[in-house]
């Protein structure tokens, strides 16, 4: 049973992970002719989802930890489901932007409280496999967000496209809540302090790196997959919106692979984090430094595929960033610390993403205009790309500042004016 109800979870998980890839990587050109909008208005609809879905993490940590994960992923559900049926019946510019902020503040409430359902429900022992189980299962929904959907939108067009999805995402939280019902997971939970939950995992210098890691590592990864990906290949490379957004699917399909398997390999080499949270960046890096090399070479567009699947072996190391917070931290602040690193990392994909897109405007008066889309020239490709190589140059060396724990938890001791904790 407690399996079921982790599945009804991720369900959820799934299409909130499918908005964030589909909207707008891989309809860009679509939604700015239908809007007559700039790039950064574009962009713009991936940042705000990031920015909320950011500053929501900590604040989903600390209702997970008070309420239960069955209430917060049935609320982040609900407000998934109303934003994903509003986005494509949207008539204008700033409804769509609405839309998406319903989208964002719902989806930002899911990942935590699943995290926090796979701690109490299954245990430390468990925990970064089920946990890299989770993302493999969520990732898939990224997955039919690139080439399944993209095809789907060149059938019936992005409106209807999207309309099925958001009903689907209401049909599996009516399934959901159902049977969070029967199985009694509205029980009252226990309340922890939560000013005191974050005061701790901040004050913890241990965290400290971690937080800053996102900034050069899924930033980077997630510019690419889900902002400004597709339409790279397009622009620069010619490619058909089928052609880029089947090398997105491999990319995606990548992501889930590795995400599954990281936490394996953790457990394979003794439990320890480090080495895969080094090696992740390490893909990112190297993925980032060939695509400027083969914009320079002006190479065809057959040569990013094997770029961008090195940059989705980065998600080798998600499990591992996950495990290493909850682990430098008391079990009393299991989904706020969690949540704070997952909240930093994805206002710095936010910020990277308003860059591009700002960057991308800048080159406006190089671009070509065509019916259904704006190209823009290779140099501003190459900006986007040599910012984001010094965040992960940058990254790359805060990750050698991380402490590893081999998978030993913290246990705390509260008290009225202070706390510490020591290794288990």
């Amino acid at each position: 049973m407690e399996l079921l109800i982790l599945i009804s979870m991720i369900a959820l998980y799934f299409f909130s992970f499918f908005q964030r890839v589909a909207v707008p990587g891989m309809i860009f050109d679509e939604l700015q002719h239908a809007f007559a909008a700039s790039a950064s208005a574009i962009t713009g609809l991936a940042a705000i989802y990031l920015y909320l879905y950011g500053v929501m993490q900590p604040v989903a940590g600390v209702l997970s930890d008070r309420w239960g994960a069955a209430r917060v992923v049935l609320l982040g559900g609900l407000l998934l489901s109303v934003g994903a049926i509003a986005f494509p019946l949207a008539p204008s510019l700033p409804w769509l932007y609405a839309a998406r902020v319903l989208v964002g503040l719902g989806a930002s409430l899911i990942y935590i409280a699943v995290v926090k359902a796979i701690d109490a429900l299954f245990g430390a022992d468990h925990f970064v496999v089920l946990l890299g189980a989770m993302m493999f299962l969520g990732y898939a929904g990224g997955l039919v967000g690139t080439f399944p959907f993209e095809r789907l939108v060149s059938a019936i067009g992005w409106r209807a496209g999207l309309l099925s999805a958001g009903i689907a995402c209401a049909m599996a939280l009516l399934s959901a809540w159902a049977l969070f019902h029967r199985t009694g997971q509205f029980a009252p939970h226990p309340r922890g302090d939560a000013l005191r939950a974050i005061a701790t995992v901040l004050r913890n210098r241990n965290s400290w790196p971690n937080l800053f890691l996102g900034i050069g590592n899924f930033a980077v990864y997630f510019l690419v997959q889900a902002t400004i990906g597709k339409k790279f290949l397009c622009d620069y490379a010619g490619l058909s919106s089928s052609a880029a957004a089947s090398f997105t699917f491999a990319m995606m399909f990548t992501t889930m692979s590795l995400a599954l398997t990281g936490g394996v390999i953790s457990r394979l080499i003794g439990n320890r984090r480090k080495p895969l949270v080094i090696a992740a960046i390490g893909c990112v890096f190297g993925s980032v430094a060939l695509m400027l090399l083969f914009l320079r070479l002006g190479v065809g567009g057959g040569w990013f595929l094997p770029c961008y699947i090195l940059l989705a072996c980065s998600s080798m190391g998600s499990a591992a960033a996950s495990a290493l917070m909850k682990e430098l931290n008391p079990p009393e602040a299991v989904a706020t610390s969690v949540g704070l690193l997952n909240g930093s990392t994805y206002l710095a994909v936010a910020l990277v993403s308003n860059a591009a897109g700002l960057i991308m405007d800048r080159f406006q008066d190089r671009t070509i205009r065509t019916a259904a889309a704006v190209i823009y020239p290779k140099e501003a490709y190459e900006c986007i790309f040599l910012l984001c190589l010094a965040l992960s140059a940058a990254a790359l060396i805060v990750a050698c500042f991380i402490r590893e724990t081999h998978g030993r938890i913290r246990i705390s001791t509260w008290s009225n004016s202070d706390w510490s904790n020591r290794e288990l």
